[in-house]
């Protein structure tokens, strides 16, 4: 009890130093006022001693929590959002997939048009004749190939043959496109 007394009654007395009620500053009240500035100066950089003591505790702490904490968002985030990510991929595949194919059959669309186009004409009709139909003008030269004693001849394949033999794009998303398949597990499905 008289100690918490003391403190209290120290702490209702002025500053060493400082005035009274009336009284003048002495040299002496000078040289403890400086005193008490330096023991705050002294304790204020223990205090900052101390601070900076604790500060590297915390830092290393928070640099393994973080990055625990941000894997365990990702695992999470990952999980939830995987199978929507997965159907979207393979939509997105797939719709490239076959617009690569509609414009392969586009291109041979415009061909076969253009050949139409050349059959308006009595030298286009003369050409598919010769080709199609083996049609010899005269002073042409017929060179017939056999094998086994049989004419060679070249099979034509109807159009549906031809758009059936197209191929799929093999890499619809460039180089990702195997990282992609292999974790979403579209290794040959459609």
């Amino acid at each position: 009890m008289p100690e918490r007394d003391r403190q209290r009654s120290s702490k209702r007395r002025p500053a060493a130093g400082s005035t009274g009620k009336g009284g003048s500053r002495t040299s002496k009240g000078s040289a403890s006022s400086a005193t008490t500035k330096r023991q705050r100066n002294s304790s204020s950089k223990n205090d900052s001693r101390d601070k900076g003591q604790a500060r590297p505790r915390f830092l290393a702490r928070w640099f393994l929590v973080v990055p625990v904490v941000l894997a365990i968002f990702l695992a999470i985030a990952f999980s939830w959002h995987y199978e929507p990510a997965k159907i979207l991929y393979r939509d997105v595949r797939n719709e490239r997939v076959k617009r690569e194919k509609l414009a392969r059959i586009e291109e041979y669309n415009e061909e076969l048009r253009q050949e139409l186009a050349s059959l308006e004409t009595t030298e286009g009709i003369m050409a598919y004749a010769a080709r199609e139909l083996n049609f010899v003008v005269e002073g042409d030269h017929v060179i017939v190939v056999t094998r086994d004693g049989k004419p060679i001849t070249e099979p034509r394949n109807t159009r549906e043959q031809i758009i059936a033999s197209i191929p799929e794009t093999a890499r619809p998303f460039g180089a990702w496109t195997d990282f992609l398949d292999t974790i979403f597990g579209f290794r040959g499905q459609q």
